[in-house]
């Protein structure tokens, strides 16, 4: 088993790895870079990826 723990700002690998993958996904502070910007889309966990949610936004 991988377990990620990120703001979701992470470099995915292309292909799923060998073995079931969790990502610990923590909110992501506010203004950061060009997140002011309604075009923004941030990344998300790959599909393959088990995602849980650690903590609450800050603000």
């Amino acid at each position: 088993m991988l377990v990620v723990l990120t703001d979701g700002q992470t470099r995915w690998p292309s292909s799923r790895p060998p073995c079931r993958t969790v990502v610990g996904l923590f909110p992501r502070p506010p203004r950061r870079t060009r997140e002011e910007d309604p075009e923004y889309r941030p990344d998300t966990p790959p599909e393959w990826a088990r995602v849980v949610t650690v903590g609450q936004p800050q603000g």
